[in-house]
Formats: structure tokens, sequence, C-alpha cells
């Protein structure tokens, strides 16, 4: 395979200007050949992936291109949210939730050639325990072991939210090689090898991702493209024209502003998923004046939530809603939320500077700049400071140097995946009560049990208000209108898609 390089100026030139020629070829080709079909797929994504680790990494970018194409778990969620078989052949929980078996497909190779055996499952799913702490408190008192084709994991404490996340959770339990991972650094991967349709052929970092086709893939009669080249353009605009110009097949997060056009082509179709995720205002309870609980419930109700969601998504795909779980199972009515609401006399203290926290991706500073403005409304001053992805992400992890920050969380399979309700994650939960209620969802005998205690939870973290959810948005992806077969799960997927 193809190990991630460093990208040269006169070598990234060369290497366009054949990719040139190529398309040159191909467009003379398909006018001789009007019957043959173009076998690769372009699609545009809003953001690059730091890494493919998916084990480690949670960012929506690298779930699209490695789950399902390069990595595969052993059980997945289906189209109605139950548990379905992947690499396993079947699975069993016992009555009491302490015991989880898997048993193994016998006819699944990795990239490199090797037969996944129980060990590598064994390996793969105890480093992901490791790095993922969510998993680990999930796991309680138990690791995996391999015992022929079956995988084991026995507890003190009940795994059916273990088996929820193996199926489900941001950080993936993919299955990997055995001869990938050490134990001596579990946060760096040797080579990404996986199980799935797709394998990496090339990687210029700050481009593109290509993957080819898997001719050895588990599923014999899997069909769909060649050759998926996910290519990096973090500007709506240019995607958006790259689609209208058919430089791209597919694009990801379209602007509000941008829909009513793309609308009206009809060589392009717009795609919109269910409630993709949330945004949220997390406040910081470590030190500083939302470290007061009173300051947080007024800041709760000083707010417009309708305000801060239009300024990043105008007219299109967002509801207004405080509710920290989007549609669905965990979905909590926000009627029940006593500070989910703009009250008038709400004030915090005279001469605090409120310090807003922001990316500037995807719009998220708007939100921002429409924060404080409510705050400036309300006789509060703010500052906003608004940072780049990566250096947004190093700041804040010091305390002292924000009081709110502004972030999109994607939609998870459970709550407590929700990253802010850590006490290790910036913010910094540290309510005990909150933290046992949070707890208690890992004891969950069912998931009947388990959805009756996260109400317990969501109501009484409404309201400590560690953080503050203004609404839900929808992810609009644009394709080309010939583009059949496309899936959309927290993504869109390409592996059944065909360009006519």
């Amino acid at each position: 395979m193809m190990e991630e390089r460093a990208k040269d100026p006169t070598l990234a030139l060369l290497h366009n200007m054949k990719k040139l020629a190529v398309a040159a070829l191909v467009l003379l080709l398909i006018s001789c050949s009007p019957s043959e079909k173009d076998s690769s797929i372009d699609i545009a994504l809003m953001q690059e992936p730091p890494t493919l680790d998916v084990q480690v990494n949670s960012s929506i970018s690298g779930k699209m291109i490695a789950v399902g194409n390069i990595f595969e778990k052993l059980v997945n969620l289906d189209g109605n949210g139950d548990i379905a078989c992947s690499l396993a052949s079947s699975y069993s929980l016992s009555e009491d939730g302490r015991s989880l078996e898997f048993t193994l497909r016998d006819d699944v190779v990795f990239h490199d050639g090797s037969v996944l055996d129980a060990e590598d499952a064994a390996a793969s799913l105890n480093r992901w325990l490791r790095v993922y702490p969510a998993a680990r408190d999930a796991a309680g008192s138990g690791t995996f072991s391999a015992d022929g084709s079956k995988v084991r994991i026995e507890s003190d404490s009940s795994l059916l939210m273990l088996l929820m996340m193996m199926a489900s959770s941001p950080q993936c339990a993919a299955i990997m090689p055995s001869e990938t991972l050490s134990e001596d650094n579990d946060y760096s991967l040797s080579e990404y090898i996986g199980t799935g349709p797709y394998r990496i052929s090339e990687w210029y970092p700050g481009d593109y991702i290509e993957l080819e086709r898997f001719g050895d893939y588990h599923e014999r009669d899997a069909s769909g493209p060649s050759v998926l080249r996910y290519i990096f353009v973090p500007d709506g605009t240019t995607r958006r024209l790259g689609l209208e110009s058919g430089l791209y097949d597919a694009i990801d997060c379209v602007l509000s502003d941008d829909i009513p056009r793309l609308m009206e082509n009809e060589g392009i179709k717009l795609i919109e998923g269910d409630e993709s995720g949330s945004i949220a205002l997390v406040l910081n309870k470590s030190e500083g004046i939302f470290s007061d609980l009173d300051n947080r419930r007024s800041l709760s109700l000083m707010i417009d939530r309708n305000e801060l969601m239009a300024a990043c998504y105008g007219d299109y795909g967002y509801s207004v809603d405080s509710s920290y779980m989007e549609n669905g199972l965990w979905y909590v009515e926000p009627s029940l939320d006593p500070y989910g609401r703009k009250e008038e006399g709400i004030a915090l203290p005279e001469g605090e500077r409120i310090r807003i926290l922001s990316s500037n991706t995807s719009n998220l500073d708007k939100i921002a700049i429409a924060l404080s403005s409510e705050l400036a409304k309300a006789g509060v001053e703010s500052e906003v400071i608004v940072l780049d992805w990566a250096s947004f992400i190093e700041r804040r992890k010091d305390p002292s140097s924000w009081d709110i920050f502004i972030s999109a969380y994607s939609r998870t399979a459970l709550p407590q995946l929700k990253s802010y309700l850590s006490e290790s994650n910036p913010g910094w939960l540290d309510d005990d009560q909150a933290l046992a209620l949070l707890e208690a969802l890992n004891e969950a005998r069912s998931v009947e049990d388990a959805v009756r205690q996260w109400k317990d939870a969501q109501l009484y973290l409404w309201e400590i208000v560690p953080a503050i959810v203004p609404g839900h948005y929808t992810t609009v992806y644009g394709v080309r209108s010939d583009l059949e077969g496309v899936e959309l799960a927290e993504g869109f997927y390409f592996q059944s898609a065909s360009l006519s």
C-alpha cells in the first residue's frame, strides 16, 4: 500500500499535469465509446482528516473515507438502529449482560493478504479500549480474548453499552492486523490496513486521498466504482463551483446560501440527511465566570437560539432545539428544559468580559459573532477569538484562555459519547451527580432501561447547564444527477454508487 508522503511542490505540479493529460485522454475515449462507464468518483470534502486511524480520531471526514471503505467492525447498526453482524457471523450477550461473545467469519482477508483471525480482532478491540475512555468505562473490568474463531469479553458490569459502542461509536472499533498495532505506542499506526472493499493507493497530504477497490474483498458480489478519490477543498464556494462544472461528482457540506442556486440546476441533486449533529456552546466550568451555576443559567436564558443557528445556516438545515441528543431513541423533549427559552431581565455580573472561542470551520465563527451580539443586547461585553481548527483545538485545552467555546458535535448513538459530557474534555464537567447518572447508563441491562436513565440525566444536565445546545443541524450533500446508489449514514458513502 502507499504510505503517507510529504508533498513536494515540483512533484505535485507534475502530478497535476499528468492528471490533466489523463483526464483529456479519458474524455477522448468516452467520446469514442459512449457505452463505457467512468469507474472512478471524485468527492470534494470540506476537511482533511488529521489521520485515518479511526480508533483514535473521530473526525467526520476520517469516518467517511475510512470506515466502511478501508476498515470494518465486527458489528454495525442497520438502517433501523439495530445491531447487525459484519465481520462477525454471530454474537451473543449473556442474560446478565456481563459476558459478550462474537464468532468471526471465516472468509475475510486483510489488504496485505493475511487472514483475519480472533487474535487480530482481540488485539484491535483491546487497543480500542486503551485509546477510547468511553469504551474503557463501558467495558468495566473486562478485556477481549481470543479462543479459536471466537472473541470474548467478560466484565463485572453490563456490556450492553459496550456492544452498542462497538457498532456505532465516533471512535471506531475498527479491526486491523495485530502486527500493525503496538502497545508501546497506541497512538501510532504503522500502516492503514483493513478488510474493507477499498485500500489506499495514493495520499498527497493537503490535496487528496485515492482509494482503489480491493480485489479479494470478502463480499464477492460487491459492486461499485474502482476508484474513490477524496479531494480536500475547505472553501464551500469552490466546492460548489467544482460540482457545477463537473470537476467533482459529489461534495459535502453544501452552504445554505448555495442551496437555492443548486436546486435550480437540473444536473445536480441535493441529498439531505437526518439530523447530523448539534451545535454546542461549551462553558468553562473550571474557572472564570461560568464556574458559577447561576451565571450559566443566566446565559442560557439570555440568548436567542434561533439567532445563533440562523447566523450559521441561514434558511436551511437546522432546528432550534436544546436536547443534547438528536431525534431518535434518546431524544428528550426540549419543553422540559427550564433554561431553554429566552427571558428578559436576566443579567450577568457587571464588568465581566466574556471570551468566546471559535474555529473558522463551517461558519462556526458566525455563531460566535451572533452570540457576541446577543450579549451586547444585554449589556455584556465580549471578545470573539477565531482560530483555524488546529489552533482552536489546542487553545481550548487552556482553561485560562476562554469562557465559552463553540463547536459542532456529530450525532452519536449513545449519550455518553457526546465528548463535552466528559470530565476530561475541555469544559471539565465535574458535577458528581451528573457523572454518576452518565455512569449508570453503562450498567443498563436493556435499551429501555438505558433510555429511562438518560432522560433523568438529561433533565439534570439542563439544570446544571454544562453546555448550551441552541439547535441541531442537518448536513446537505450535492451530487451529480446521474450518480446513483449514494448511501447516507453519518456521512455519505459510495461503495455501491455508479455514474450513468
